[in-house]
């Protein structure tokens, strides 16, 4: 009876708050404080699949629950990336039974990195995947390695893993395990780091400098540790002749293709295709599917302002995620202008910005005509600009965003708008960006 009171009142919320903007957490919370092992009773016909990791959970989950039902899988997931227990139950309790029951071939969850040992000691998990370790917001994950051990505690409960082969963190949860699937991609950029951010100069086994033939982000690369050997696997799904131009691509010496051509996505695709097919996918399906998916408009968006071509990438507040559009805009022709946005974290109104110390912002420094600084933390973000080297005849600073169109009136060329995730109301910051 207490469940299904949680089910019905749950639902009740989850309607009504979608009038006032609070129907991803709200109904899950409720329903787990009316029952506290609400999670515990939900019985699945189908599989558990998990993405967790630092960066592109929400994207990623979304691709598999794609592949999957471009294929005639039924499938529910947490589309709006609302990753928390709370989150969870919400998605859970709008396509469950009055008692408990979820009728579907899949459930693909994203789930917050530690989180993960809470809502998978109470429901089953049939395929856990981890994107990636990355450095994250200190004061929420402090580094890596806590990270790791949260999610190591999720381990036990998977009855298959899906790792990261190019990560030499996450490449950790297998030990001990025989039956994991590994993805990687070839070589696609330099033999060193272009990034300050780098977390495993050392080798996370025996602590000896570990060694690189090469990378593709940050620590994301092929590694091997000459003291106690430890070196990436061969991978199962292996991305290779990646094409950042056309978005062409292989994946075991399969054609594939993305809409959306950086090197991150080009690793989600192959980490949801190694899903897919751990799943029970035939590899040829899986890939077909996957050139079919679109970016969420929230994560990548282009429009047009004032006669200019402008372009909207969504980061996370974290410095690989950043690092990685700057290297992206890096690559297009110019001029450019980059207008960038950071705000406090919203459900904790959270004002750390020493993340932003993390991001190479140096790389800019030459390569764009304009800086557009904006969003709360705007004058913390033109002093990391002006100690990066940049021109502050170049650099606009508007922390009000009814002026921002206005304001980029002063710059030129393409509008590359990189903004830091709100967390919690990136509808409305983004439509006030657009």
């Amino acid at each position: 009876m207490r469940f299904a009171l949680a089910v019905i009142l749950g639902r009740l919320v989850r309607f009504a708050g979608k009038f006032i903007g609070r129907s991803t957490t709200l109904p899950g919370r409720i329903a787990l404080r009316l029952d506290h092992a609400f999670l515990k009773k939900m019985k699945f016909d189908g599989k558990v699949i998990a993405v967790t990791g630092s960066n592109g959970k929400t994207t990623t989950q979304n691709l598999v629950a794609h592949i999957l039902r471009e294929n005639g899988y039924t499938v529910i997931n947490n589309t709006e990336g609302s990753n928390l227990a709370a989150g969870v139950a919400t998605t859970l309790l709008e396509h469950c039974t009055l008692g408990g029951r979820v009728r579907s071939d899949f459930v693909v969850l994203e789930v917050d990195e530690r989180f993960t040992p809470i809502v998978f000691s109470q429901i089953p998990l049939d395929i856990f995947l981890v994107n990636n370790l990355l450095r994250d917001q200190v004061v929420r994950n402090g580094n890596p390695d806590i990270i790791l051990a949260k999610i190591s505690e999720a381990v036990p409960h998977a009855r298959r893993l899906v790792l990261n082969a190019d990560d030499p963190i996450s490449q950790q949860l297998g030990d001990g395990r025989s039956d994991n699937v590994t993805f990687g991609m070839a070589r696609t950029s330099t033999d060193t780091c272009l990034h300050l951010t780098h977390d495993a100069k050392v080798c996370p086994r025996c602590f000896g400098k570990m060694e690189y033939d090469f990378f593709h982000y940050n620590h994301i690369g092929s590694f091997h540790c000459p003291t106690c050997g430890y070196h990436t696997p061969t991978p199962d799904y292996l991305s290779d002749q990646v094409d950042f131009e056309t978005g062409d691509f292989t994946i075991n010496g399969l054609p594939a293709h993305v809409n959306y051509p950086t090197p991150f996505h080009f690793m989600n695709t192959t980490a949801a295709v190694a899903v897919c097919c751990t799943a029970g996918l035939p590899l040829e399906k899986a890939i077909a599917a996957a050139g079919t998916f679109e970016v969420s408009r929230e994560r990548y968006d282009e429009f047009n302002v004032d006669g200019r071509k402008a372009i909207l990438m969504l980061t996370k507040q974290n410095p690989v995620s950043l690092d990685q559009n700057i290297a992206y805009v890096l690559t297009k022709e110019s001029p450019k202008t980059v207008a960038l946005y950071v705000n406090n974290v919203i459900y904790t109104d959270d004002k750390d910005i020493s993340w932003l110390y993390d991001v190479a912002f140096e790389r800019l420094v030459g390569q764009v005509d304009w800086v557009v600084c904006s969003g709360s933390r705007a004058y913390d973000l033109a002093v990391r600009l002006e100690l990066a080297g940049f021109d502050r005849d170049h650099m606009i600073i508007e922390d009000d965003n009814s002026k921002l169109r206005e304001a980029m009136k002063r710059s030129e060329g393409t509008i590359w708008v990189l903004a830091a995730s709100a967390f919690g109301d990136e509808d409305g910051i983004l439509e006030v960006l657009r």
